[in-house]
């Protein structure tokens, strides 16, 4: 009887098919552009005499986010706006008293740096004009919320995460300005405009202009229009502007100047805006609005410009009359030694670079920008730039950061791999990616430090900061890590503290309980949580379907969120990617092909269809274009373990054993914890006979993760074929404790039992495999390798006889049972059976010669020739 396993549990597997690692490119949705106000509370109490003016211009027509409308005219109407500043009707305001942000300037960094400029820089009698033309919304959350004056970097959804500036901060600002500075505050605002924002449904853009409309702290305020309507925009007005914004400059120019007296007051403005603007927009209706003291004088009015207006030459005498006197940086630089202005200019290139707490391989060790900073801050000569700097550094360390943020809250959009370069919007590796990732938590808290304690903005900067720390702790090790992912746990509870309804916080949250701490049910709840802030967020849809499915096997649970995410997302490449990757893990494979290669056929750089197309690929067994599937994968982006480590399985299984050690190697210098790299390469060290680096392999893999329990599994079979037993059965029952209904291990275990003749713990092990599943072959015949060593030949025929009819083609289990029914004589049966088992494939002549088990047949010397030169005359005749 010939004692062989047809199964011993070897085999190469492919990592887990990643769904939402990859950024995704959208097409923003571009509606009709109009703009819009507020609703009216008219309070006196301004004085008239001016001493000083300063003012922040901010425009943006152009929003960073696409899933935010863009706008035609509000970065003109902010230039125009600034123009006038510059002129000697608006006071000839130079750059020391004049901050303009158009578009990608006007970050909420950016904005803030330049409010706080205005604390600091504003006196008592001063003037100070905060104008303000681009999107105001509320979050889609609560209707009650105040609302957000939406930046440059603003996310399309859930504004209190950054980018949206928050009204009743904006008012705080406005409240100190007027009542602690004692200045003379106005404000102008183009912030009610239309095209479909998060909180459109609940009527956000006129929400948000009517709470701009209360005043405060006795400031003016001039608002496109009244609450439920829009500013509209188009080219009639000035070649390309807003209605509102077109006539308040006429207004403040002199038109409004309605007693002639050279002077233009709040009245005039507001009853001059009224009338031209509604009678120009109509049948539409819009309707400006003014609060304050009616009888503030808002501008003078030159002659000489004033009739430019009228006669149309308006922008000629603009560029003109435009002055740009030197600033107070260069005054001060006058003024300081070479070597500190050599100092404060390496400053600004750092903070351009980039280089803020160290300097990156290749350069200076001491260029970088908190190097710089500390000098510059020390020297009394500078004491007038200090704040400017301060700023300007503050603003810099935050910016990166919220831009991450950002990409992970878009809709159909992440950043987690492949995210778009924040300066240039092209790719980068993964590994530069982190390595930036891994500054940010210093980076924001040293802004935070900067800012201090009674900034506004301190509590977001250290609630992002600690997010930060969680989300890098959380996303170390994909292996279960307790300890590790109850500290991410508490970082990311502190981010909460510092400020509540974080949807990127419960996301992370949500995937320690998918690595870290496996619960699906935690996994989901956190999920939840988020997607109650971010109801159409399509990432975090995916990104909880990809666990439930890949570690989880919950297919039904998967497939509900990414029907949710379908609601509102369904021709995203980032949902479609999911689809096909649940479509492969559940085996729907031509399904999962065409909804791949749709994807490619829209980007053809997208990766994670490139590589979800190569596993599946080499699920069917094609591993032609699996092959060439990871190879484009590597192009676009060589710096990513897994696709080395799934090339590295087709070469394996295509028996290109040297390749396949190659690419896995590869996939472990791009990043040592990469389990399933070590596991892999493990295999292929047991493929090629070399145990002791089999073993090695093995044992670094289960440092990783101690809980795969075919790591186990399979350094028990090293152990085996070197007969290392005690070794062996200690790894397989860790393996069936991680695993207890396994069939494999269960196997792997009896045939320790049996190799070291312990037969009885052998029998315990079989037939436990065959409850959980008797219609394994394997597992009858190990049992009648049991019953034939424990001289049970009854049993063992009939074991054998299971095994013949659960497998028909196996040969081996044809001839031992021959052999079994030759001991007891059965000799026609025997004779029958023998000649099944060679013709289905047991052709070991030379042993079927010598196998004490058959010697009742050969007795039988006519009829054991006769089969014996039926079947192999060359070997009868050559005897």
């Amino acid at each position: 009887m010939k004692d062989q396993r047809k199964f011993d549990g070897l085999r190469i597997i492919s990592s887990a098919i990643p769904l939402i690692v990859f950024l995704l490119f959208i097409l923003s949705n571009l509606s009709a552009q109009q703009k819009g106000a507020s609703p009216i509370s008219i309070v006196s109490g301004q004085q008239s005499m001016v001493k000083n003016t300063y003012a922040v211009v901010v425009g943006i027509s152009d929003y960073q986010d696409k899933d935010i409308p863009d706008l035609r005219f509000a970065d003109k109407d902010a230039e125009a706006f600034a123009n006038f500043l510059r002129s000697e009707a608006g006071g000839k305001l130079d750059v020391n008293h004049l901050k303009v942000l158009i578009n990608s300037e006007a970050t909420m960094a950016q904005f803030a740096i330049a409010l706080d400029w205005l604390w600091e820089v504003c006196k008592e009698n001063d003037r100070a004009i905060i104008y303000f033309s681009g999107h105001g919304d509320v979050e889609k959350k609560s209707i009650t919320q105040p609302g957000y004056l939406l930046c440059w970097d603003a996310p399309a959804h859930v504004y209190m995460s950054g980018g949206a500036f928050a009204l009743p901060m904006f008012q705080d600002v406005i409240t100190t300005l007027s009542t602690q500075n004692k200045a003379k505050v106005i404000i102008i605002t183009d912030a009610c405009r239309s095209g479909k924002l998060s909180g459109t449904s609940v009527g956000g853009a006129q929400i948000t202009g009517s709470n701009l409309a209360k005043q405060y702290a006795n400031e003016i305020k001039i608002l496109s229009c009244q609450p439920n309507e829009f500013s509209i925009e188009g080219n009639q007005w000035g070649g390309g502007r807003g209605a509102f914004s077109y006539h308040l400059l006429q207004g403040l120019y002199g038109m409004a100047d309605l007693d002639s007296d050279h002077q233009v007051t709040l009245k005039e403005l507001g009853k001059y805006l009224e009338e031209r603007v509604s009678e120009e927009v109509s049948p539409l209706q819009q309707n400006p609005m003014v609060v304050g003291s009616v009888t503030e004088k808002i501008a003078n009015v030159i002659p000489e410009i004033l009739s430019s207006v009228k006669d149309g030459n308006l922008n000629r005498i603009m560029l003109f009359s435009s002055i740009d006197s030197r600033g107070i940086a260069d005054e001060v630089l006058a003024n300081v030694d070479s070597s500190i202005v050599n100092l404060y200019f390496a400053f600004y290139r750092a903070l351009k670079d980039k280089q803020f707490l160290f300097a990156e391989i290749g350069r200076n060790k001491n260029d970088y920008a908190d190097y710089y900073y500390k000098i510059l801050i020390a020297e009394p000569k500078l004491e007038r730039l200090y704040s400017a700097i301060t700023r300007n550094y503050a603003a810099a360390l935050q910016d990166d950061a919220q831009q991450t943020i950002n990409e992970w809250l878009k809709t159909s959009q992440n950043s987690t791999l492949n995210l778009k370069k924040i300066e240039s919007k092209a790719r980068v590796t993964n590994k530069i990616w982190t390595e930036k990732v891994r500054s940010f938590p210093r980076c924001l808290e040293r802004a935070a430090e900067l800012l201090g304690s009674r900034h506004y903005m301190y509590k977001v900067i250290l609630a992002r900061s600690k997010f930060f720390e969680g989300y890098l702790l959380a996303n170390t090790s994909n292996n279960p890590d307790a300890d590790m992912g109850y500290r991410a746990i508490s970082l990311l509870r502190q981010s909460l503290v510092w400020l509540p309804d974080q949807p990127q916080v419960y996301w992370q949250m949500g995937r320690v309980y998918a690595s870290l701490i496996p619960r699906p049910d935690s996994l989901e709840y956190y999920t939840r949580q988020a997607l109650e802030l971010i109801p159409n967020w399509t990432f975090v849809c995916c990104d909880a379907a990809f666990y439930l499915a890949n570690k989880f096997k919950m297919f039904d649970r998967a497939e509900l969120y990414l029907n949710q995410a379908s609601k509102s997302d369904s021709a995203s490449s980032l949902l479609r990617n999911a689809w096909g990757a649940i479509y492969s893990i559940t085996h729907r494979y031509r399904e999962a092909e065409l909804v791949f290669k749709k994807v490619i056929q829209f980007d053809s750089t997208y990766l994670a269809s490139f590589y979800n197309l190569g596993i599946m690929y080499s699920e069917v067994n094609n591993f032609e274009k699996a092959e060439a599937a990871f190879k484009k994968v590597i192009q676009l982006d060589s710096t990513l373990a897994l696709p080395w480590n799934n090339l590295g399985k087709v070469y394996a299984d295509t028996r290109r054993f040297d390749n396949a050690e190659a690419s896995f190697k590869k996939a472990i210098q791009l990043d040592s914890t990469t389990f399933i790299a070590w596991y892999n390469l493990g295999i292929v060290y047991s493929e090629v006979h070399n145990h002791k680096k089999a073993e090695a392999t093995f044992k670094k893999a289960n440092q990783l993760d101690s809980t795969y329990a075919l790591t186990w599994n399979n350094l028990g079979k090293v152990y085996a074929d070197t007969r290392q037993f005690d070794s062996a059965e200690t790894a397989f029952k860790k393996a069936i404790q991680l695993d207890s209904t396994s069939i494999l291990m269960l196997n792997n275990l009896a045939k320790v039992y049996i190799d070291t003749r312990r037969f009885d713990l052998a029998e315990v092990a079989i037939k436990k495999a065959i409850h959980f599943d008797s219609s394994h072959s394997i597992s009858w015949y190990n049992l009648s390798n049991v019953y034939a060593e424990t001289h049970r030949l009854p049993e063992a025929e009939l074991a054998l006889q299971k095994v013949t009819i659960l497998d028909s083609t196996f040969g081996l289990a044809w001839y031992n049972l021959a052999c079994v029914q030759s001991l007891q004589k059965l000799t026609e049966q025997a004779f029958r059976n023998l000649e099944l088992a060679i013709k289905k494939g047991y052709r070991e002549f030379d042993w079927i010669q010598k196998d004490d088990d058959l010697a009742v047949l050969r007795e039988n010397k006519v009829k054991w020739n006769m089969l014996m030169q039926k079947y192999f005359p060359e070997k009868v005749n050559s005897r």
